[in-house]
Parts: C-alpha cells; sequence; structure tokens
C-alpha cells in the first residue's frame, strides 16, 4: 500500500520551563531532549508511525531550506526508514518551530516558516500523490494541499488542525466532502462541524490521554488510553494517526482494534523518547 502524507516540516527544539514565558521575566530551562532540535513536523510524525506498524511505503510530502537543517531533516527521516523522494529543498531557510512547555503543562510554540511563499508541489510531488491508494493531508501551504486533492485517486484522509491560515474555509470545506476519514482534537470539533463533514464519514476526536472517540454510524465509541507520564507529548496525536491508519487501511482491522494500535504506537513513540533522555 502506498501512502502519501503531506504538510509543513519542522525542526523542532522543545523545552521544558520552571516558570512561565512572560515578558521582562526569565525563566529557566530545566530539561531539553538529547536530540535538539529533533525531527518534527506531523507529515515526520504520521508517515514514521505508519512505516514503524508495516506500511513501508509511506512517504511524506513536505518542503525544507536547501541548507544544512534540511539535509539533516531528510537524514533524520532516512534513519527511522522513512523514504524522503518526496520533501522537496527549495532556497531558504528549512522551518524550526519552538515549543516551550509550561509548568501548567501549556505550551507555547512559535513556528518560523523559513521558506518564501508560495510553496507548491513539484513534479516529483505530483506523482507520488497521484500514484498513491491513500493521501493523508495534515496542515500545509492551502495551494499545495489544494492541488493535492484534485491528484489524490484514492483515498483521502484528513488530519485537522484549525488554522484558516493553511486551511480556508472553502478548503476545509473541500477536505470535508472528499475525506473517508477525519481525525481532530476535541478543540478542533466545531471547526470541523463548520467545514460541513458528511453524515458518513468516520470522525475521530483525539482527546489527550483520555483516548479518543470515535462517531460512525451515528454513534460514537470512546477508546481510552493507558496514561503515561511525560514532560513532552509532542507529536502524540499524529503518531496515534499513523497507527490507526496501519491497522485499518494496511491490515483491515476495526475500529476498536484500529485505536488500540493507535494507542500502541503513541506508547512506542513516548516511551522511546523517555530512554533516551535517561540515557542522556
Amino acid at each position: 500500500m502506498k501512502i502519501v502524507v503531506t504538510g509543513y516540516a519542522s525542526l523542532d527544539f522543545v523545552v521544558r520551563l520552571d516558570a512561565p514565558a512572560l515578558p521582562d521575566r526569565t525563566a529557566t530551562i530545566l530539561s531539553r531532549p538529547r536530540q535538539w532540535p529533533r525531527l518534527g513536523g506531523s507529515p515526520a510524525y504520521v508517515t514514521a508511525a505508519l512505516v514503524a506498524a508495516g506500511v513501508k511505503d509511506a512517504t511524506p510530502v513536505s518542503w525544507v531550506g536547501d541548507d544544512d537543517e534540511g539535509a539533516r531533516y531528510r537524514e533524520a527521516l532516512r534513519r527511522l526508514g522513512v523514504k524522503a523522494d518526496g520533501v522537496s529543498a527549495r532556497p531558504g531557510r528549512t522551518p524550526v518551530c519552538l515549543l516551550a512547555y509550561q509548568p501548567d503543562g501549556g505550551c507555547v510554540c512559535l513556528y518560523d516558516p523559513g521558506l518564501a511563499a508560495p510553496i507548491a508541489l513539484d513534479e516529483a510531488q505530483r506523482g507520488l500523490i497521484a500514484a498513491a491508494d491513500a493521501l493523508v493531508a495534515t496542515v500545509g501551504p492551502a495551494e499545495a494541499t489544494r492541488e493535492a486533492l484534485a491528484l489524490a485517486r484514492g483515498k483521502v484522509i484528513w488530519v485537522v488542525k484549525a488554522d484558516a491560515r493553511a486551511t480556508p474555509p472553502d478548503l476545509a470545506a473541500e477536505l470535508a466532502a472528499r475525506a473517508e476519514i477525519i481525525v481532530h482534537s476535541r478543540a478542533e470539533a466545531g471547526f470541523v462541524a463548520t467545514a460541513g463533514a458528511r453524515r458518513e464519514t468516520l470522525r475521530i476526536e483525539t482527546r489527550g490521554a483520555e483516548g479518543v472517540a470515535i462517531h460512525a454510524d451515528g454513534g460514537q465509541t470512546t477508546i481510552p488510553a493507558e496514561p503515561l507520564d511525560v514532560e513532552d507529548a509532542t507529536g502524540a496525536g499524529d503518531t496515534w494517526v499513523g497507527g490507526f491508519l496501519a491497522a485499518r487501511l494496511l491490515r483491515g482491522e476495526g475500529l476498536g482494534e484500529a485505536a488500540w494500535a493507535g494507542h500502541a504506537s503513541v506508547r512506542a513513540m513516548l516511551a522511546a523518547r523517555l530512554e533516551t533522555k535517561e540515557q542522556a
């Protein structure tokens, strides 16, 4: 099975603070990952989980700069067994994201897109999308997402980010009309409702440590998650998507079994992150 995942790339600089990040105040960094920066962005997390769960032909379609960080991003993908063929190097800086986790669990997120707009698909990326059995559309450049939808011949899965700049109302409506599966957080439920998802669309609401709510056939089923005490859950939602889709699309598992497979992917990712921290 060929699955393509579109969206923004990022190298993530993650820190945990001892105090809220406020103007004219200094907060101390209590910890940061051994890998700094770390591979980030929805396409990387989703495809890494897909590959780890057995979908060997899962490819991110994204954009990095023609700089050392861009080379680092592609090499980090390859170390995870993920193909970097769909990651296009463009003139400019590779996007980076600063993630500062606060004492109350909240996170301050600062994103530097790096690359100059507009960002469009190249011929290699178009070929990958047209040949794919499934397109997973995550948050990315609006025009590239529009073109990807036009090229897609297989299933469409929409992983929602309620950002009107990347997903204006008309694009959200198009995604909602095409998608067979929509995955969103509890806070994004209103955004999806406004987009007008079809009644028959499988809709999954992620609820962090509480698990997920599956909306299908007019009903709702809640699949709880076993909590894992972590300081940095960056990428957990996207990792869940990869594990779920591998079980659902590749192995044809039922919704409950696929949801548990998503949970297992998240636990494996977070456990590896904890192990790396302990070894640091």
